[in-house]
This record gives C-alpha cells, sequence and structure tokens, in this order.
C-alpha cells in the first residue's frame, strides 16, 4: 500500500509534466453544463510521461477554483477532477471541458464518482492493482 507521501509524489510528477509540457492554467466558470465540443482529439494524460528520478521531496498540491468556488486540479489540457457537493453529497468529478467564448466549460464526456466509489478506486491505486494491469497491457508506469 502506497504512503501519503507517495500520492504526494505522484501528485507531483504529474504537476512537473504539465509544466513540463507547457500547459497553462484555465480558470472558468463550470456552472454551464452542454454538450458541445467533446472532443478529446490530441488530448494526452498529464502523467503518462511522469519522470521515474522525480524528488520524493513532494507535498500535497494545491487545488485551483473555478468561478462557482468549486475546488479543481487540471489532468490535462481538456480534463480536470473537481469536488463538489450536490444535493448534500460530496462527488468526485472527472469531465472532460471544451473552449465556447473565451471560457472553459465542462462537456457532458465524464464520470461523478460518490466517496465509495472513489474509495474503491484509490483503494485500487493504492494497493499496485491498476499499475499492474496497466504493466501487463504494455502500458509503462
Amino acid at each position: 500500500s502506497n504512503t501519503m507521501s507517495e500520492v504526494a509524489e505522484k501528485k507531483r510528477k504529474i504537476a512537473a509534466v504539465k509544466s513540463e509540457e507547457g500547459v497553462q492554467d484555465v480558470k472558468s466558470e463550470e456552472g454551464i453544463k452542454t454538450d458541445e465540443g467533446d472532443d478529446n482529439a490530441n488530448d494526452t494524460d498529464a502523467g503518462a510521461n511522469a519522470s521515474a528520478s522525480a524528488s520524493a521531496s513532494a507535498s500535497i498540491q494545491e487545488p485551483e477554483k473555478n468561478d462557482s468556488g468549486e475546488s479543481f486540479f487540471e489532468l490535462s489540457s481538456k480534463k480536470r477532477l473537481t469536488v463538489r457537493k450536490w444535493s448534500g453529497k460530496v462527488l468526485i468529478d472527472v469531465r472532460e471541458f471544451y473552449e465556447k467564448g473565451g471560457k472553459q466549460l465542462p462537456g457532458k464526456k465524464g464520470i461523478s464518482l460518490t466517496l465509495d466509489q472513489y474509495k474503491a478506486v484509490k483503494e485500487l491505486v493504492n494497493s499496485g492493482s491498476i499499475d499492474a494491469l496497466i504493466k501487463k497491457e504494455g502500458g509503462d508506469i
């Protein structure tokens, strides 16, 4: 099982890759739902090329805030992970975004996880189960 410092290191590596790739921070309004512009062509996973030799002295990454005050992490130029409250429940939303009128808006492609679902995914990540399957399929982790 991974420690909190290992999880923080993975987040730091993602941030470093985003910086190397020139991904820019984009403040946006998420309150509008639409079905337009969900093309994910040329979208790359920000963590795909993370360096294995990066320093282990990372800290927890600070989230950005959208215009609605919700906290989010940019995963790539077109994808975000947002933590929000809806109908009294905390949801972890991984969604594709598109640009319209100079603003980043959420698209229809994505998933909202309940806390129990997020905990299940977190356990699979922390146990190394997902990494093992990725390696089995020939992916480079």
